[in-house]
């Protein structure tokens, strides 16, 4: 059935179409080359084409032979098709057909339908048409014939070629005449060599023919071909090494090619993953691009822009991405190429780039400090932005004006100093402290500056003064300054500022006879003001105390505040002391005045001590120590007076001193030992006497104090020291031990007399929080019953804290105690406070009971105590009893006790051992009649 085709090499294009053919045994008469082509397109009309341009296709993309074998069916008959196909170009190849057997589908037997063709006078015609090298060769190795365009290469005409052996131009080993030899002594009907010739690179392809006596070669030039695979392969190469991600789409869209630096940058490790999500443009975040993206590639425009993708990690990257369109030589798209450059870390340098101009320009703007720019003779060419804000011009206002304009005149000649001292040297640098400059409203602000040369800067041009507004920095020192210099609630001068004032006026006078003065203040009872009616009035109590005193100073005179209620005032130049005593004196009838605050009526008195200046005076210190010591003695005194200090104060609160650290050395030792060292301290008691009987009912106890050098140290020199430094405290707790050792002692050898003991508790002692559970630990530990002993509190002790002292007294009454106020009429005592308090005695104060004699000078204070304190339900204590005619006076008041001289004065332990059951009237009358 195909007689013709199976003895020739077909032409055929990419789609399969049938172009030419060559024949391989001899020339075809014009009537046999017309029915070949109509077998060839018949044959070719009924393969499937799809599989036939497959295979070509293939051929073409791989470069390389390909082999075909196929079997299909025309009318009832099924044929075989075995062939190989080889690439000649970009778009076509040459068909070299085996063997093509038509398998009966009746008998299923084979029948062979390879034919022989006849030569034709037309065969160099159609040879001369093929694009190649053709030559007929013997099995002998010599030419039979060859198409003009072989002869051509040699300039030779094909005559010329018929004989001769094949190696008559190149030689017997060249490599045709080598692969001719090699073929014809091989088995194979067919073969295909590549080789290099002169004129190029050929595909050769040889049949053998009449029964393998000759063969027919065709040379293909492949040069351009070749020449195109070494281009393509460098090309491939260049794509597999670039850093640039590199990928291709076919003309559908889908992805079939990617680079290495492809698959790193989106981690897609192949073609079938990314098509998987749907290819190239399904990176793309924005869809809508993507979209448009698509829309310009099916419209077969390229597309270049920065596009944001996602790799397959979810990692966001910026991308530059070029997309370019691929056409075939018809100007068919085929496919598109993209290159994609990972610009992320670029747009992030970008990012960071703008954020820092927009945060450099916003510190510009927003910055304390101010840029200028000037020119070689101090004009403004620019100001920053942060200008308006602090001084309150725009930038038009000050460019083309002077610099100094601006700067206070006091420091204009500084600016101009430093300006031209910078212009000297190129990029040189000044500082510039503290100059002032003039706000748009007229005020002054102060900066500090620095000033650099960069005139010789390109980019400048100009002197750059970089200044700082210090206004609120100065304002804030000067606030500290003043702060550190000067009493917050008075805003008078505090202890520092006194102090180098004091020591500046010292150095003044050193060689003067001029005088100067210092008085230290020191309010009377301002800590019960404070504390009764609060802090914050106590606050405006002092503010009004220091206008007070001010207004008492002349000019050039200092008052300063150096502690809660204590103000110290210089007088820098004095006549003589009379000029400092007048003052004092002025100052203390204003303080006394009455002072109306928050609607309140208050009452104060200061003690004032006053220094003259002298030529023994070296420090500042000596002489306010010396104030302050005259102060205290004031005070001490008589409160609300004032005393010049002399050099028997100095000695006295020295020997004052002494006596304090030898009270704490004796102290200490009770607290460390428990026991007195050589009879330290020791009691003595005072009998309290009943005035209705004569009869011993008590005494009071009165500790005095053996001092090892000294001797016996009267309480008057050193209870009040205890008091000031809490000594009094643990005495207080060795007195009342002793006490009850005592009284427990006497109660085992006198076992039916009551005696009660009067112990006194000092106000340090009743402020204690502990008071009442120490008291109860003595009693628990002596065994002593609580009902005979008496506790004694000053009046002023109680009245205080009155709601303070209740709580305490109450506690005391319940441990058994009896309680009585001691020295009453000398204190403050509120009788709606008096009857609140649990007391069971009031005990008269002896400067009543002194005056109570002949003349009856305090008969009525006396009778009104003892009226009142038996309509309270509590009895009657005099004391200081010294003569007859006083105790009979109290016996008519009815008074119930007494104590004094007239019965017995303080005596030690045993004396007191000897009076226990003693009745002193009969005593009085044995003494009388003896």
């Amino acid at each position: 059935m195909f007689p013709l085709i199976n003895s020739c090499i077909w032409l055929l294009d990419r789609a399969g179409s049938f172009v030419g053919s060559i024949p391989i045994d001899g020339e075809l008469s014009p009537k046999k080359n017309m029915s070949l082509k109509v077998q060839i397109r018949k044959f070719l009309e009924n393969t499937q084409k799809n599989i036939l341009s497959d295979q070509i296709s293939i051929c073409l993309a791989t470069n390389r032979q390909i082999e075909v074998q196929h079997q299909f069916q025309i009318g009832e008959e099924q044929v075989k098709f075995n062939a190989s196909i080889y690439p000649i170009n970009q778009e076509k190849v040459i068909l070299i057909p085996h063997n093509i057997k038509l398998i009966n589908s009746h008998n299923k037997s084979q029948e062979s339908l390879s034919l022989h063709g006849e030569v034709d006078e037309q065969l160099q015609t159609l040879l001369e048409a093929i694009p190649g090298l053709v030559s007929w060769i013997s099995s002998d190795l010599c030419y039979l014939g060859v198409n003009n365009h072989l002869a051509d290469i040699f300039k030779m005409s094909p005559e010329e070629f018929i004989g001769k052996n094949i190696g008559f131009l190149t030689g017997n080993n060249a490599d045709f005449s080598m692969f001719v030899s090699n073929f014809f002594a091989s088995q194979a009907t067919v073969t295909v060599h590549e080789m290099n010739g002169a004129a190029g690179q050929y595909l050769i392809v040889a049949q053998k023919y009449n029964q393998g006596k000759a063969a027919c070669t065709v040379g293909i030039d492949i040069t351009e071909l070749r020449q195109t695979e070494n281009k393509l392969a460098l090309t491939g190469k260049a794509v597999e090494s670039s850093s640039e991600a590199i990928s291709m789409t076919d003309a559908n869209g889908n992805h079939i090619f990617q680079n290495p630096a492809f698959t790193k940058l989106f981690d897609y490790r192949n073609v079938d993953e990314l098509n998987a999500i749907g290819g190239l443009l399904s990176l793309i975040t924005d869809t809508k691009l993507a979209q448009q993206i698509s829309d310009s590639m099916k419209s077969g425009s390229g597309w270049n822009g920065e596009v944001t993708c996602q790799s397959r990690r979810g990692k966001i990257i910026q991308i530059l991405m070029r997309i370019d369109v691929i056409r075939d030589v018809t100007d068919k798209i085929i496919g598109f190429v993209a290159v994609s450059t990972d610009i992320t870390e670029r747009k992030q340098a970008e990012k960071k780039l703008r954020e820092n101009e927009r945060r450099f320009r916003s510190l510009i703007e927003n910055s304390t400090d101010i840029i200028q720019i000037l020119d070689s003779n101090g004009i403004y060419q620019y100001v920053s932005p942060s200008q308006k804000r602090i001084l309150g011009y725009t930038s038009e206002e000050l460019i083309g004006k002077s610099i100094l304009d601006y700067i206070h005149p006091n420091d204009r000649w500084w600016m101009k100093q430093v300006i031209e001292g910078v212009k000297q040297h190129s990029k040189a640098r000044r500082g510039l402290d503290e100059y002032r400059v003039c706000h748009k409203d007229g005020t002054w602000c102060v900066f500090e500056a620095v000033v650099m040369n960069l005139l010789d800067d390109e980019s400048v041009q100009g002197i750059v003064v970089n200044c700082h507004d210090v206004t609120e920095k100065k304002s804030a020192e000067e606030k500290l300054r003043h702060q550190s210099l000067y009493d917050s609630l008075t805003d008078l001068p505090n202890r520092a500022l006194l102090m180098d004032r004091l020591q500046q006026t010292l150095l003044h006078h050193k060689n003067s006879s001029d005088l100067f003065a210092i008085l230290t203040i020191n309010l009377d009872r301002f800590k019960i003001i404070n504390e009764s009616h609060g802090h914050s009035m106590g606050d405006k109590l002092l503010i009004e105390i220091a206008q007070r005193i001010k207004s008492c100073l002349r000019r050039g005179d200092t008052v300063a505040r150096i502690g809660s209620d204590e103000f110290v005032i210089l007088l820098e130049k004095v006549h003589d002391l009379e000029d400092a005593v007048g003052l004092a004196t002025l100052i203390e009838t204003v303080i006394s005045q009455p002072l109306k605050l928050d609607g309140h009526q208050l009452f104060i008195t200061a003690s004032i001590g006053i220094v003259i200046s002298s030529d023994e005076y070296q420090w500042a210190g000596d002489m306010l120590r010396d104030a302050n010591i005259a102060m205290d003695q004031a005070k001490e005194n008589n409160p609300g007076s004032y005393l010049v200090f002399t050099s028997y104060m100095h000695s006295y609160v020295t020997e004052k001193m002494q006596l304090e650290r030898d009270l704490r050395q004796a102290v200490e030792i009770i607290e460390e030992l428990g026991c007195l060292i050589e009879n330290t301290f020791l009691l003595n008691y005072q009998p309290i006497v009943s005035l209705s009987t004569g009869n011993l009912v008590g005494f009071e106890a009165l500790v005095r104090w053996q001092h090892p050098e000294r001797g016996l140290v009267p309480p008057t020199k050193f209870i009040p020291i205890a008091e000031e430094t809490g000594l009094i405290i643990p005495l207080g707790q060795w007195i009342f031990w002793e006490v009850c050792r005592q009284l427990q002692e006497w109660q085992k050898i006198y076992p039916q007399i009551q005696l009660t003991i009067a112990v006194n508790i000092s106000g340090k002692q009743f402020s204690q929080p502990n008071l009442v559970s120490q008291i109860q630990r003595i009693l628990q530990k002596t065994g002593i019953n609580p009902k005979w002993l008496k506790i004694e509190i000053t009046e002023s002790v109680v009245m205080d804290n009155a709601e303070s002292a209740t709580i305490v007294l109450s506690k005391l009454q319940k441990l058994g105690m009896q309680l009585s106020v001691d020295d009453f009429g000398t204190g403050y005592s509120s009788l709606s406070y008096l009857h609140r308090f649990p007391l069971n005695t009031l005990k008269i104060d002896k400067s009543f009971v002194t005056n109570i004699g002949a003349n009856g000078e305090n008969h009525e204070i006396v009778q009104a105590i003892v009226t009142l304190a038996h309509s309270m339900g509590l009895d009657v204590i005099a004391e200081g009893i010294e003569n007859e005619e006083q105790l009979a006076q109290l016996i008519n008041l009815g008074c119930e006790y007494g104590q004094g001289y007239l019965f017995s004065k303080p005596i030690d332990v045993a004396e007191a051992t000897a009076l226990l059951g003693c009745n002193f009237y009969c005593e009085m009358a044995n003494t009388l009649s003896s």
